[in-house]
């Protein structure tokens, strides 16, 4: 007969030992490791918190200009919202218009800079004082974030003179933004539902767009109309999208949901060129309802939906 070979004896006492404390040591190396993630995690926090703090401290003379050009000025969410209820258009900046404005090499994923893009955005902030009658231009609460400080400190030399140039009140931006849900709950839709009560609107947004007329916001409008434009690059072709807007003659408000070119587009459809209409950049509304009242991510976190969906209608 064969002997058995190695290969076939059956595991003895002493390699099952052997076995078991080898899982118990990777075992205390992963607590070990694991106790050591979360401290630098910790340490992490603790400097950029400090790094705020710090920057908060060597910037605070420009973060004191910029509350007075921009807080001393601006209306809060509610009584923006006021404004809208009564009429007027809305055209919003956010850190991407003011970077695409100033910074000629600046991209967003969406939105390729674009010299005219950001003229047109500056013509908008400098002829504030003669449309504020009919257009309301919106801007951020002043942060003091490590990212707005940073837009604070590279751009406000350029961005103060514009924002001087007008006495107007300034809207705040975060009404379509997941802080008007979160300080006012029911109150921050109901103000939303009395801005298009029982009207026509014309929802214009890019294809595959996260813009979404969900019933919770939308319900209680008359019709709906629907122009897609670009996905991407949108202001390329805002010529053509300004054309295909006057063919529609039955709208009594426009809902914009592109980008930098949906401010921009906001400012052309309340001008006397653009046929005085009221227009509202509306940006990711239904997302951040969806974050705040139904536990979703925020809105830069989705992804886009297929190019070939329109959206639902209510």
């Amino acid at each position: 007969m064969m002997e058995p070979s190695a290969g076939d004896q059956n595991p003895t006492p002493s390699d099952y030992d052997r076995l078991l404390r080898l899982i118990e040591s990777q075992h205390r190396i992963l607590e070990t490791q694991s106790r050591n993630i979360a401290r630098l995690q910790s340490q992490s926090l603790e400097q950029s918190m400090m790094l705020e703090v710090l920057g908060r401290i060597e910037l605070r003379e420009l973060l004191v200009e910029v509350r007075s050009v921009i807080q001393s000025r601006q209306l809060t969410m509610m009584e923006t919202m006021s404004q809208l209820v009564q009429g007027k258009s809305i055209a919003r900046w956010g850190d991407g218009e003011v970077k695409l404005m100033l910074q000629p090499e600046f991209d967003l994923m969406y939105q390729k800079s674009n010299p005219s893009l950001a003229q047109d955005l500056r013509d908008l902030l400098t002829s504030y004082e003669s449309s504020s009658d009919r257009l309301l231009l919106a801007l951020p609460t002043v942060f003091t974030t490590r990212l707005w400080m940073g837009i604070w400190s590279e751009n406000w030399y350029a961005l103060a003179p514009l924002l001087r140039a007008s006495k107007a009140l300034w809207g705040n931006t975060h009404i379509s933004r997941p802080p008007f849900f979160q300080k006012h709950g029911v109150d921050a839709v109901a103000a939303w539902r009395r801005v298009w009560e029982g009207k026509r609107i014309c929802v214009v947004a890019g294809r595959g767009s996260r813009f979404e007329l969900i019933p919770e916001l939308f319900d209680n409008v008359d019709s709906v109309i629907r122009v897609d434009s670009e996905p991407t690059d949108a202001y390329a072709t805002l010529p053509e999208l300004k054309k295909r807007l006057r063919d529609v003659g039955d709208a009594d408000l426009f809902l914009l949901a592109l980008g930098p070119s949906g401010t921009v587009m906001a400012g052309y459809l309340a001008s006397e060129e653009g046929g005085r209409h009221q227009a509202i950049d509306i940006g990711h509304l239904s997302s951040s309802y969806a974050n705040v009242f139904k536990g979703g991510k925020i809105p830069e976190q989705l992804p886009q939906k297929s190019s070939n969906t329109a959206g639902p209608r209510p």
